[in-house]
């Protein structure tokens, strides 16, 4: 199967000393990045895996059961809750979204679909007793500015100290922009974006272009006031 994403490797997790960081794996898939995070030896408090796909259900409460930091919630997360088709060429497949993509010019068709639940991260936090959550990863295949919008008071409060999202082919089937990153997380909390460059580097975002928007792939790192990224910021 073609790729549609060009994954670059993630910023090095925030952690706070101590206890250790919380991290959140949203659009696990089959938990190859929490299997990461694990093998890094990074001090971790808890890490939450979050995906829908019931297919994944088994292979994912597994991974979680070896690991006493570990949580899985099976569930999409959105904007509010309640529940959504989940959209897929095949079970399990890393193209699953909730939205019906028109991705045809790739050889692929989402032709199959579940219903699966949604809810949001604001409750996830409130559920999973997180505070914080010093690292937030986000793949949901275009569905991650509803997902933001359902962490209006870990926003608010600044309680998600960094996160990452891609920004690519999948944001034009749901119709969403840099620009509506940027007012959300910028002008609406005090954010500070990043796009992530290889060798470790990244490029700080300092207003707002339609140059932004590219969408051939690219990861966006957004930082809470006071936290500074590990990776190099190009001048």
């Amino acid at each position: 199967m073609r790729r549609l994403s060009q994954r670059r490797s993630v910023i090095s997790t925030p952690t706070v000393g101590g206890g250790g960081g919380v991290v959140v794996d949203a659009g696990a898939n089959r938990g190859v990045y929490t299997s990461a995070v694990l093998r890094s030896g990074a001090p971790l408090r808890t890490l939450l895996m979050i995906e829908p796909a019931p297919a994944l259900n088994k292979e994912l409460s597994a991974l979680a059961a070896q690991y006493s930091s570990v949580i899985f919630e099976p569930v999409a997360v959105g904007a509010n809750p309640g529940t959504m088709d989940l959209h897929y060429d095949s079970e399990g497949s890393g193209l699953g979204s909730l939205y019906l993509r028109d991705i045809r010019h790739h050889g692929i068709a989402l032709n199959h679909s579940v219903p699966v639940p949604v809810t949001t991260l604001d409750e996830l936090a409130r559920k999973n007793e997180l505070e914080t959550i010093n690292y937030l990863k986000l793949d949901l295949e275009g569905h991650e500015l509803e997902a933001l919008k359902g962490a209006s008071q870990l926003l608010q409060e600044h309680k998600i100290k960094a996160l990452t999202f891609e920004f690519g082919g999948c944001n034009i089937d749901s119709r969403t922009y840099i620009k509506d990153f940027w007012q959300l997380l910028v002008d609406g909390y005090g954010y500070t974006l990043y796009r992530q460059l290889p060798n470790r580097r990244l490029l700080r975002l300092d207003h707002y272009s339609e140059s932004l928007e590219r969408f051939n792939w690219q990861n966006i790192l957004a930082c809470a006031p006071g936290v500074e990224p590990s990776w190099k910021i190009l001048p």
